[in-house]
């Protein structure tokens, strides 16, 4: 029986990125490797989604009050007051399950969700393998042990956060929601 082959593109380098793609890189040099992340399709600022969060009430306002409306706008709006980053950009790949984070347009965080089938560790694929050996390995190369908090997972050291791999019991979570 044939090894199962890796791509070196789709491997997770904590505090350095997924394959060549790496962390601060301008959204630039990340469309470069489009072939293998996928294309973008979406991008927005969440600092803009007031627009969005009122174009919304329109289409609820017979549930929620403008009153009630008008909290929720002062709760994103105190958040946004608080928050201490710079011009935020998110994009979506959706097809290869990847979600990239720019800030003052350089690439400070890769989600990936279980449509990310090539992700991998190590060569051990993250979202097919047994989460307790994934968790295990990760906690062995990494020299860290994970907090789990709820249903997330950290490694704090490397910023890595696995949703809905194992809970505090050692149990699998629900890998619908990974």
């Amino acid at each position: 029986m044939k090894e199962k082959t890796y791509s070196s593109n789709w491997e997770l380098l904590p505090g350095v990125g997924l394959g060549r793609v790496s962390f601060l890189m301008s959204r630039l040099q990340v469309k470069a490797f489009d072939d293998f992340l996928g294309k973008v399709t979406s991008e927005h600022n969440p600092r803009v989604m007031k627009d969005h969060v009122w174009d919304t009430y329109e289409l609820l306002k017979d549930f929620i009050t403008e009153a009630e409306m008008q909290g929720i706008m002062e709760a994103i709006e105190a958040a946004d007051a608080n928050d201490p980053r710079g011009v935020i950009l998110i994009q979506h790949r959706t097809a290869a399950g990847l979600t990239l984070e720019y800030e003052d347009e350089q690439l400070t965080e890769i989600f990936a969700d279980d449509r990310a089938k090539q992700l991998h560790f190590k060569q051990i694929p993250i979202f097919s393998c047994s989460p307790l050996s994934l968790v295990k390995k990760m906690a062995t190369d990494l020299n860290e042990n994970p907090i789990v908090q709820d249903d997330e997972l950290v490694f704090p050291q490397n910023n890595i956060y696995l949703f809905s791999f194992l809970r505090k019991d050692l149990t699998e979570g629900n890998p619908k929601n990974r």
